[in-house]
């Protein structure tokens, strides 16, 4: 049976909870920071600011101020992710993460300062004096750490080790993914398993039984023990977990789904506690979800209070440039895979029984013949989409999304799910008026196969990736396009 190898006296393990509790005392140098860092700023300014003599001290009332701030920061600026995430330890994005706290912390800082008037008598240079030391010592501290923390794990001092329970098919996918997920963070030592080696197709033999495992945790720190069988076993689960139990060690039960090509594997729960693991969700939730109708309502509504003008100069333009409605209206794809009437302004003579009223949809070409010259004008300038602010209004659409595709709609004699599985997956928002998409250089009909591949990719792209600063990105560079005329016809 193979043996565990001792290991060697030299190696100085610490326990990986040391980054969870280094990272916690973040907050007690904020509140020292944001006490002390007045009594600098008085120092700087009466060295450097202070022009003429005071009968009082010009930072009078900054108590109040440094002891409002001593209590928000460590609230405000606190990152309960940057113990738990390499990544936001990093460079930029932990120089973009607390920023963005430091920010709204300084946006509340000052309206508490003018809504309890310590402000008033307070020099703006004091302010300014106060504020920029205590931005850089906060940040220094983060980085200080961060740099610490990298040189501790480079130097394999805080590689998680990890020992894995139970030899088969779940913990060879388990100690793969951990090696390709994690490389040079994960110190694994080894497959421990009272039923010994089998030549039955393991990748990892066992090292060890329960024994040697006990064993070996008296000489040295393990951070995880990770039991790789499946639930349904839950009487030799709860058996090994009993003799585990000697150790001061966290054991947890490895997902059986662990190194499966799965959407997800976030944990979530129903009603009374059930937890089930979240294979999909709904793109844009919560909260979210209500930004992204307050942005449609407000910004819909204000837009088109604004355009009523010229929505009124083209209905005009139209109803004397060639016979026929004033609105196009067409079945198109919508939310979670139904179908609604879009809205555009008429840009084609006017033909009753069209093929499009028997269901052949004929994609617009460039130069179509169709087209009137008014509705050249209206389609080169984006004009012709107007009316769908609408369609926004009434709930069917966003200002932003995925563009509506029409129903029946075929891109060299096939539908969109023909071409590409995933087509329907643009569905899970609300179709737009613009789009990734559109500012990304896909605009206009899909005339091949490429084409409509290279949308889909760019609108999956929108789905999984919504904020609201997306949005807003994508609202300014479609202003952009709609000026140059790119690829509208």
């Amino acid at each position: 049976m193979p043996t565990v190898p001792t290991p060697t006296a030299s190696r100085r393990k610490i326990n990986y909870d040391f980054v969870s509790v280094a990272s916690d005392l973040l907050p007690v140098w904020d509140f020292v920071v944001m006490l002390l860092t007045p009594l600098l700023a008085n120092l700087l300014y009466g060295q450097f600011f202070a022009m003429q003599h005071y009968d009082e001290a010009p930072w009078k009332g900054s108590d109040i101020q440094a002891m409002a701030a001593a209590v928000l920061a460590p609230f405000m600026l606190y990152d309960s992710q940057f113990g738990s995430d390499p990544e936001r330890r990093r460079g930029f994005e932990m120089l973009r993460s607390f920023a963005t706290r430091w920010i709204k912390f300084s946006a509340v800082l000052l309206a508490f300062g003018y809504a309890t008037r310590s402000l008033d008598i307070m020099p703006r240079m004091w302010v300014v004096v106060w504020m920029l030391p205590s931005f850089v010592f906060t940040l220094a501290a983060r980085a200080a750490l961060a740099r610490q923390l990298r040189r501790m794990e480079t130097s394999g001092v805080l590689s998680q080790a990890i020992a894995v329970v139970g030899a088969g098919p779940i913990a060879d996918r388990l100690i793969k993914h951990l090696l390709q997920t994690q490389p040079g963070k994960i110190e694994l030592l080894g497959v421990f398993d009272d039923r010994g080696s089998r030549n039955d197709g393991r990748l990892f033999q066992p090292k060890g039984t329960l024994a040697d495992l006990l064993e070996l945790g008296k000489n040295r720190p393990i951070d995880w023990i990770l039991v790789a069988l499946p639930a349904t076993a839950d009487d030799r689960v709860l058996s090994i977990v009993h003799t585990l139990k000697t150790l001061a060690v966290p054991v947890g039960l490895a997902p059986e789904s662990v190194g499966l090509k799965l959407p997800n594997q976030v944990i979530n729960f129903i009603g009374e506690g059930l937890p089930v693991t979240m294979l999909a969700d709904r793109p844009i939730r919560k909260w979210d979800a209500v930004i992204k109708k307050a942005e449609d309502l407000l910004l819909g509504g204000i837009i088109t209070l604004l355009l009523l003008p010229l929505l009124a100069i083209v209905v005009l333009l139209i109803r004397l440039d060639s016979p026929g409605p004033i609105l196009f209206k067409q079945r198109r794809h919508a939310w979670n895979n139904s179908e609604f009437f879009i809205y555009k302004f008429r840009t084609m003579r006017w033909e009753p029984d069209s093929g499009a009223s028997a269901g052949v949809i004929q994609q617009t070409l460039r130069d179509d013949p169709r087209i009137t010259k008014l509705g050249n004008i209206l389609r080169k300038t984006s004009i012709d989409e107007l009316p769908q602010l609408f369609n926004v209004l009434q709930g069917d659409m966003s200002l932003v999304g995925p563009r509506p595709h029409a129903v029946n709609m075929r891109t060299e004699e096939q539908l969109g799910h023909e071409i590409v599985d995933t087509y329907a997956h643009r569905h899970r928002v609300k179709p737009g008026i613009t789009g990734w998409s559109q500012v990304n250089g896909s605009r206009g009909a899909t005339d091949t196969v490429e084409q409509l591949r290279r949308r889909v990719e760019l609108d999956l792209h929108y789905v999984e990736n919504w904020s609201l600063w997306l949005d807003i990105k994508i609202l300014f560079l479609t202003a952009l396009t709609v000026v140059r005329g790119n690829n509208a016809y």
